[in-house]
C-alpha cells in the first residue's frame, strides 16, 4: 500500500511537473531587456487593406500600410515568443497574428500574406551584409495561395534559382549583375507556366527579396522590396 501511495505521489508530481513546464514554454511575450534587433514590416495582402502592426504589444507601425508597402527597418526589443499581429488600420481588429523569436543585433522583415482564412504572418530573418564585386544579392520568397505548393524558378536563360521552393519558405541568397532580371515560375509538379516576372534597373551592392503573391483580381504576382 506504501509503495502505491509513493507511486501516486510520483505520478501527481511529474503531472505537475509538465504543466508548469508547459504554461513556460507557452509563455508569450518574453522581453530580452538588453537585447535590440531590427525589423521591416510588409504588406503582402492585396485583400487586406491598410494594417498597422504591434509587436509584442508595442505598435511598431500605426496604420497607413497598404499592398505592396514596406517599412523602413525598425529597431525594437528583442526576445521569444514575441506576439507579431496586423490589425486593419484604425481598429483593433486583428487581421492575422503570429510570434516571433529573435536574438540581438538580428534583422528580420515580416510578411502579411494571403486573406480570410488564409491570412498569415511570416517571417524571414535578413542578411544585410553587402555583396561583393559589383554584384546584386536577392531571395525569393513564396506567399502566393494561387501558385502551386511548390515552384521552379528559373531566370530567362533557364538558370536554376529554386528547384522546389515551398509555399511559406524562402530560398538562400542568390547573386545576379546588376540591371534587368527575367524571372520564370512554373509548378514543380504540373511544370505549368505560373507567370514571368521582369525587374529592371537592380542595383550592384543592394540586397532584394522577390516575393510570390496574389493581386485583388486573383493574379499571381511578383512584388520587391529593397532592404539597403
Amino acid at each position: 500500500m506504501k509503495t502505491t501511495a509513493n507511486y501516486k505521489k510520483l505520478l501527481t508530481g511529474l503531472a505537475l511537473f509538465i504543466a508548469a513546464l508547459s504554461i513556460s514554454s507557452c509563455k508569450k511575450n518574453t522581453i530580452d531587456p538588453s537585447g535590440q534587433f531590427n525589423i521591416k514590416v510588409v504588406n503582402a495582402s492585396a485583400t487586406a487593406g491598410a494594417q498597422s502592426f504591434t509587436l509584442a504589444n508595442n505598435v511598431l507601425v500605426s496604420g497607413g500600410l497598404n499592398y505592396m508597402d514596406a517599412s523602413a527597418y525598425i529597431n525594437a526589443p528583442s526576445g521569444k515568443n514575441m506576439v507579431t499581429e496586423f490589425k486593419n488600420a484604425g481598429t483593433n481588429s486583428v487581421y492575422a497574428s503570429g510570434s516571433l523569436y529573435t536574438t540581438n543585433g538580428v534583422n528580420f522583415t515580416v510578411y502579411l500574406a494571403g486573406s480570410g482564412l488564409n491570412a498569415r504572418v511570416k517571417n524571414f530573418q535578413d542578411d544585410l551584409g553587402a555583396p561583393n564585386n559589383g554584384q546584386v544579392k536577392i531571395k525569393f520568397i513564396h506567399l502566393s495561395d494561387r501558385a502551386p505548393d511548390i515552384i521552379t524558378i528559373k531566370n530567362a536563360n533557364g538558370d536554376e534559382f529554386s528547384g522546389s521552393l515551398v509555399r511559406n519558405l524562402a530560398t538562400g541568397y542568390k547573386y545576379v549583375t546588376p540591371g534587368n532580371l527575367t524571372v520564370q515560375v512554373t509548378g514543380l509538379t504540373s511544370k505549368n507556366n505560373i507567370g514571368t516576372f521582369s525587374f529592371t534597373n537592380l542595383q550592384a551592392g543592394k540586397i532584394y527579396s522577390l516575393y510570390l503573391t496574389d493581386d485583388a483580381n486573383g493574379n499571381v504576382v511578383m512584388n520587391q522590396i529593397l532592404h539597403n
